[in-house]
């Protein structure tokens, strides 16, 4: 019989999503301990091939070494299909301010992000987790699990610290950083300007602004 390196790796080349130790030792019908060494074994015999071994999302999974990055993001994510800054920011805002509503996200950003979303959610980054019970009910949105492969987190309590002052969610409520009266006038204008095309607009901090709330939230996660 095939040694339980090689069980444990056949199962994870097929596997859509991160699996648990657990999954292994019932496929395999070994103990978690010796599921353990297997992945570990595992781990270090994968460190000079194009894959390696990845604790992501509560599991584990193979995925392409990071040092091929780039020719596999040629292969598979052509330039056109690239993070808009836009859309960025407001991945950002979900994954950090998560439940949230379009209402709140467009607090944060001053533009409408219906497109936006309609994107985040084709690309399945976020989902829809159910409805707010306030007036009108709007729809409740948190990030997935292909999130979190994507960024290589295990967790969201892996996402880096926000800088200090940033927004955050306080007893239920997104409390945004404060602004002045002239830089709101400039938000205001610049909001104007580019109504209707929000996923074609550079990201607040290269028009011009001295700073961006969700920026702030986008530079966080982009940092991972």
């Amino acid at each position: 019989m095939p040694n339980l390196r090689s069980r444990v790796e056949a199962i994870l080349f097929v596997a859509e999503a991160p699996v648990t130790v657990d999954d292994l030792s019932e496929a395999t019908g070994e103990d978690a301990a010796a599921v353990r060494r297997a992945l570990k074994e595992l781990d270090q015999a994968t460190r000079d091939r194009g894959f390696v071994l990845r604790e992501v999302g509560g599991g584990y999974r193979l995925w392409s070494h990071p040092d091929f990055r780039e020719d596999v993001e040629r292969h598979l994510l052509p330039p056109k299909h690239s993070i808009s800054p836009a859309s960025l920011e407001t991945l950002a805002i979900v994954a950090y301010l998560q439940p949230v509503t379009k209402p709140e996200i467009e607090s944060l950003r001053g533009v409408n992000v219906d497109g936006v979303m309609a994107t985040l959610e084709e690309r399945r980054m976020i989902k829809e987790l159910g409805r707010k019970d306030v007036v009108g009910r709007p729809i409740i949105y948190g990030t997935t699990q292909l999130f979190l492969e994507a960024f290589g987190l295990r967790a969201l309590d892996e996402l880096p610290p926000l800088p200090e002052g940033a927004p955050r969610r306080v007893s239920g409520q997104v409390i945004a950083m404060p602004i002045s009266a002239q830089r709101a006038e400039q938000v205001e204008q610049i909001h104007e300007s580019v109504e209707g095309h929000e996923d074609e607009v550079p990201a607040h901090a290269d028009a011009k602004l001295m700073h961006s709330v969700a920026q702030e939230l986008a530079d966080a996660l982009d940092g991972l």
